[in-house]
């Protein structure tokens, strides 16, 4: 009680002059016809603009639960576009080959003679070594370490990356590796001289590895030519995949992997 006496001798004046102010604008909003129409035009008007501001601010703010929604939809759509080629499962068996895991890029270098991406998933969220990584415009990379929550992947930008790739609407294999530092062209080796390719030609990927499911979009044939003595095209491919700028991928699970490297291994004694 002490301390509002001593707030009110202080400062009485002034907080009097505070309440009579208030006082008069309301007896002149109330009784005044002409004010209480500038009253409320003017609140309304501020009350809009403030309402505004405040949508774009909450909107602004749900964007991550919005792009998070969006990679999740964008995941379960790349997944029924990977396992439509897939052997179809046992009718006892709803499930299916690939799974698709969203991710985003947390950290990525792509001007190194071998580059790197770290993600924002692990073993929590099922990726496990030796899982591709794509996004929606083409080939990432593959997981090389993993723990709980994050997941280390060797780019395809890196000198030891080696992906099994084809021209499309031409079965045979070759190898799709990165020879400069340029980070959108890549080269594919291997593929005999005698196949008609041309410039524009689609390169994808053929499925023959257990990382990568067939018919993943890598790019398209830039320049072509067949070195003297050999019987091979070196093949110069323009990526599809803007990769130094690719926020949100996609890590696929090949649920089938082990089962076919075991025979394979058997296969190959």
């Amino acid at each position: 009680m002490q301390n509002i006496l001593l707030l009110f001798a202080r400062f009485g004046s002034h907080i009097t002059f505070i309440f009579l102010t208030i006082f008069s604008f309301v007896l002149i909003v109330n009784y005044n016809q002409t004010q209480r129409s500038i009253f409320i035009n003017s609140s309304n008007y501020y009350a809009n603009k403030l309402d505004s501001k405040t949508s774009r601010w909450q909107s602004y703010l749900s964007l991550q639960e919005v792009n998070d929604s969006l990679a999740k939809h964008n995941a379960t759509l790349m997944e029924k576009f990977i396992n439509i080629d897939a052997p179809a499962p046992a009718p006892s068996d709803t499930s299916i080959q690939y799974d698709v895991i969203p991710a985003k890029v947390i950290r990525s270098t792509f001007n190194l003679r071998n580059n790197h991406l770290t993600l924002n998933v692990g073993t929590k969220e099922g990726v496990q070594k030796d899982m591709g990584v794509i996004s929606e415009n083409g080939l990432i990379g593959i997981v090389r370490e993993v723990n709980e929550n994050f997941a280390h992947v060797i780019s395809v930008l890196n000198s030891q990356s080696r992906i099994s790739c084809s021209v499309k609407d031409y079965a045979y294999p070759g190898n799709l590796i990165w020879k400069d530092l340029d980070p959108n062209f890549m080269h594919l080796q291997s593929i005999p001289k005698h196949v008609g390719i041309s410039i524009g030609d689609t390169v994808i990927t053929n499925g023959y590895s257990t990382i990568f499911p067939r018919d993943i979009m890598v790019g398209t044939i830039a320049a072509f030519k067949v070195e003297k003595g050999s019987s091979n095209y070196n093949i110069k491919v323009k990526l599809s995949n803007n990769i130094p700028n690719t926020q949100i991928v996609y890590v696929i699970n090949n649920k089938l992997a082990e089962e076919q490297k075991a025979l394979e291994i058997i296969g190959d004694e």
